[in-house]
């Protein structure tokens, strides 16, 4: 039987000097050094065996070798020589003793059980001795480092914990852990870890606010609302031992987990959230989303809004330059509001050249447009960059949708000015196949995207994504696409409970796009210009060709609110700490 394992990974040695029911004691090396990871063999044989209709073969071993084998302590296997057939069969110690007390549980045991040898001894059995002994030899020796560690330390060890996989941990030493660098965790979006570290922290009895809220962000962002609810409802119920960032954080999170559920409406979701981020206390992020709201959700929005939000966002990030996600925030909202500036404006000068065929000022509000344009992608592309180095990959996600929503806002602008019908005063629907092919390959690029949310467990960026893709769909009419899109966001809704999300999923399914409520807005807009024009005398000029001289004469310029976009400006040194040494 000896020869059947392979010496550079096995060494048995005989104990059959003194024999107490064990044949064989087995060591595994790795690498070719010992171990010290052991198993145990007791080997039988029989001269005749008559194999089952299952082409088992049975044999009878004594109770008590059962109970010396299972109290040894060791992976321990009974292995059978059938003599007429020239095998060897191996059946593990546990798996006997769990059938022998399946069958006599709470019953007077016999001195004898017959044991079904089932399995050759090939292999892949060995193979599996090998790994059952090498896994078992894992757990003791780090049962043994917690041990020894916690007498060192003089404390009172209150649990360790195996769990199914056979991992070891002390629950005491995972909760210190997230407290000291939950943190940490949370900057690097290790959601994953956190929750992982939490589940491997039961049963305890109370743990620190530090440690709820830690969690409860962490299942926040993991979708888990029920779970994220609880915990910062913890944390909420001590909330005056936290940091007050802290305590804003908690207070914002639990509101938006509520809100999300749909246990509060949206005027008492907008309340509360204006009066957690107008409190004094509040960390950068929510300063950001503070400073957002108080420039650009107003009736004004201009230039000096946009300046005055910059100036702010360059104060905050120049006093924290090491903060890397904090300027990614900070940088993707200054690009949304000026993306919103610049369209609004492109609108504006677009109006007064809509129908006509030949128009010198538009030609030069094009020009203007793409260098515009050119300098919004390549700080977008920039800023995607900086994220990749800084290992912040939602955040990539994130910014590789917004350059695609970008794409796809200017293409239905460009085909609503390009398919103005002056006589029906409507826009025409057909789509250039340039277009049409153009917002085909963005579908293709949301795939990946929606993949890496999908992973990430982000469920409502996945959803916003989904959002994305069913208005480009729409567009295009591709009307099975899009319907398929409707019903995986259904699901999306059902599977993690966004109940606040019913609302916008079914604006869409309507087709409240912002396609169709742009077109709607703009028809409207060039219908009044078209009003005026006929009121005022003007409507013979209205749509008559611009040449460059009549426009030279004329003195039309487009009119933009910034002559270039604002500087985004990196640090020198990018760097972004990690928890993988610790």
């Amino acid at each position: 039987m000896s020869l059947k394992f392979d010496p550079s990974l096995f060494e048995l040695r005989s104990e059959s000097q003194r024999d107490k029911g064990i044949d064989f004691i087995g060591e595994i090396k790795q690498n070719g050094v010992y171990t010290n990871f052991r198993f145990a063999i007791q080997l039988k044989s029989t001269e005749s065996s008559k194999k089952l209709k299952d082409g088992s073969i049975t044999y009878p071993i004594e109770v008590s070798n059962l109970n010396y084998l299972v109290n040894f302590g060791i992976p321990s296997y009974y292995i059978l020589y059938d003599y007429p057939a020239d095998q060897f069969y191996i059946e593990s110690v546990g798996e006997v003793y769990r059938s022998f007390f399946d069958k006599y549980n709470s019953k007077k045991t016999p001195k004898t059980y017959k044991v079904k040898f089932r399995q050759a001894l090939d292999h892949a059995k060995i193979d599996m001795i090998f790994k059952e002994a090498f896994d078992f030899g894992n757990v003791q020796r780090n049962v043994g480092m917690h041990l020894r560690l916690n007498n060192n330390e003089g404390g009172k060890l209150k649990g360790i914990v195996i769990d199914d996989i056979q991992e070891v941990y002390n629950i005491d030493q995972n909760i210190a852990f997230i407290e000291n660098y939950g943190y940490e965790l949370l900057n690097q979006h290790a959601f994953y870890r956190i929750i992982e570290i939490e589940e491997r922290s039961h049963p305890r009895d109370n743990a620190s606010a530090t440690f709820n809220m830690v969690c409860g962000i962490a299942y926040y962002h993991q979708h888990d609302l029920l779970k994220a609810i609880n915990f910062l409802k913890l944390a909420y119920s001590d909330l005056n031992s936290l940091h007050p960032e802290d305590q804003a954080m908690v207070t914002y999170t639990l509101i938006q987990a509520k809100y999300l559920l749909g246990i509060i409406g949206k005027d008492e979701f907008s309340k509360e959230i204006e009066r957690v981020v107008e409190n004094e206390n509040v960390g950068t992020s929510l300063q950001f989303e503070n400073l957002y709201n108080k420039c650009f959700e107003g009736n004004e929005f201009g230039a000096e809004q946009l300046r005055k939000y910059y100036d702010s966002v360059i104060k905050i990030l120049d006093n924290n330059p090491q903060f890397a996600d904090m300027r990614i925030v900070a940088y993707a909202h200054v690009l949304k509001a000026e993306a919103k500036l610049l369209l609004y404006e492109l609108v504006g000068n677009y109006l007064i050249s809509i129908g006509r065929k030949v128009d010198a000022y538009r030609d030069l509000l094009i020009a203007e447009w793409l260098k515009l344009d050119e300098q919004y992608n390549d700080q977008l592309k920039e800023l995607v960059k900086f994220a990749k180095e800084n290992h912040n990959f939602l955040a990539v996600c994130n910014l590789l949708c917004v350059k695609i929503e970008w794409e796809f806002t200017k293409t239905y602008y460009f085909h609503s000015f390009s398919n103005w019908n002056k006589e029906t005063l409507s826009i025409n629907i057909d789509i250039r196949i340039e277009d049409r092919d153009f917002l085909l390959l963005l579908l293709n690029d949301l795939d990946p995207i929606l993949d890496t949310y999908d992973k990430l467990q982000h469920r409502r960026n996945q959803f916003h994504c989904l959002v994305l893709r069913f208005e480009i769909l729409h567009f295009l009419g591709m009307k099975n696409e899009a319907d398929t899109c409707i019903n995986l966001m259904e699901k999306l809704i059902e599977a993690y409970e966004l109940n606040a999300l019913h609302k916008n999923l079914d604006q869409l399914a309507n087709g409240h796009t912002r396609s169709n409520l742009f077109m709607e807005k703009f028809i409207n807009q060039c219908k009044t210009v078209d009003r005026i024009a006929k009121n005022g005398g003007m409507y013979e000029y209205l749509y008559k060709d611009i040449s460059p001289e009549l426009n030279a004469y004329l003195g039309r310029k487009p009119k933009w609110s910034l002559a270039g976009l604002l500087p985004l400006i990196y640090p020198e040194i990018r760097m972004n700490t990690s928890l993988e040494n610790i």
